[in-house]
């Protein structure tokens, strides 16, 4: 999905939010103000991109700033550590359910909740009041069982740290009901609060599925074919379905088109073009077969 007018002002909000965190002196935060500004999309000049391709300009504008490779490092780490603190209690829920598959993928799409939570008390209760809120759409999730019923290989897109403790859960779930591997994929370079391989092996991925990198080369918030590994683009192209988290991997992958007829979307409608598209209100959750 290429970009919207909506999504110059969000992405401009989330880069101020992330350059306060980031960087120490309000001078920094100016000189890094003036640069991302002076970007051609974020100027309504360049409407031919991605978001991804927007946030990875202001990363790098970012770290040159800072001074760091990985701004939010302690911030990701953080975001694991309560994502953790939950995970008995959420487990217990998903298996306490009348359908626990279905359970399983409403908590990992609500899980960019736990982001702005300081507690895991809070962000318990912040997530179940999304799942209380809204439903997944009955007849995509009938379409994703199935696809889950004919796979035999499945390659995991993942997303937020935090985020990636209730990916756990999903993939425990689905392996729970159907005999096939998965293969969960990380970025390669930190940008933003995305997990990278270290994030997901922190919080015991490894006991689930096989982990690895995307190989992408630069610090990109979504996925490319033409810019991962040739590994990961051979998994990708040869496994039997694609789970992709989060709404950077969906605005790049929905432009690949060869990859039709295989991707399952699962996100939160976090902004008007995610509403617009998928007729829900914020926040809804989103599972979308591509």
């Amino acid at each position: 999905m290429l970009i919207w007018p909506d999504c110059i002002p969000c992405i401009l909000r989330m880069s101020l939010e992330v350059a306060r965190l980031a960087i120490e002196d309000e001078e920094g935060v100016r000189r890094f103000t003036e640069e991302i500004l002076k970007l051609r999309p974020l100027k309504g000049e360049d409407w031919g991109v991605t978001s991804p391709e927007v946030i990875r300009d202001v990363w790098i504008i970012l770290q040159h700033i800072s001074g760091e490779a990985d701004p939010l490092k302690g911030i990701k780490e953080e975001q694991n550590r309560r994502a953790l603190e939950l995970l008995p209690q959420v487990k217990e829920q998903i298996l306490r359910s009348r359908d626990p598959l279905e359970e399983a993928v409403k908590f990992a799409i609500a899980g960019n909740s736990i982001d702005a939570m300081i507690k895991a008390r809070e962000a318990t209760e912040g997530m179940c009041e999304i799942l209380q809120g809204h439903a997944v759409d009955p007849v995509e999730l009938g379409r994703f069982r199935e696809r889950l019923e004919r796979a035999r290989t499945i390659v995991y897109l993942g997303d937020n740290c935090g985020e990636i403790v209730l990916d756990r859960l999903l993939i425990e779930t689905i392996r729970d009901r159907y005999d096939l591997d998965v293969i969960f994929v990380t970025r390669t370079l930190p940008v933003l609060n995305d997990a990278t391989l270290q994030d997901a092996i922190s919080v015991g991925m490894e006991e689930v599925a096989q982990v690895a990198e995307n190989g992408i080369p630069e610090p990109f918030p979504g996925t490319v074919l033409q810019k991962a590994s040739p590994q990961v683009r051979t998994l990708m192209e040869g496994a039997d379905l694609i789970i992709s988290k989060g709404g950077g991997n969906y605005d790049s992958l929905t432009e690949e088109e060869r990859l039709k007829g295989k991707v399952t979307f699962l996100f939160q409608a976090k902004c008007y073009p995610y509403c617009s598209l998928h007729r829900l209100p914020l926040g809804g959750l989103i599972v979308y077969n591509y």
